[in-house]
């Protein structure tokens, strides 16, 4: 079962910085979210554990949005998936 990675990065950014994830658009900017690079790195990490990949730390300085996240994750789970 594919996990759903949209609520996996939503819970992550939500437990960091103690907001509803429901409040959490896929459009909503890190900076407007409030994430701080530090905090950028613990959410990553979080989904990192939650999907067992491993998201490379030259990736992390593009993720601008929540959509970044995602579609970060997602292209890592196919191309895990297709080796």
């Amino acid at each position: 079962m594919t996990p759903d990675i949209e609520t996996i990065v939503k819970t992550a950014i939500a437990n960091q910085k103690m907001i509803e994830a429901d409040s959490i658009m896929l459009d909503s900017s890190l900076e407007e979210l409030g994430i701080t690079s530090l905090d950028a790195i613990t959410i990553v990490y979080e989904v990192e554990e939650e999907c067992d990949i491993e998201v490379p730390n030259d990736q992390l300085e593009s993720l601008n949005t929540v959509a970044d996240i995602v579609s970060g994750v997602r292209l890592l789970l196919e191309a895990r998936s297709a080796s």
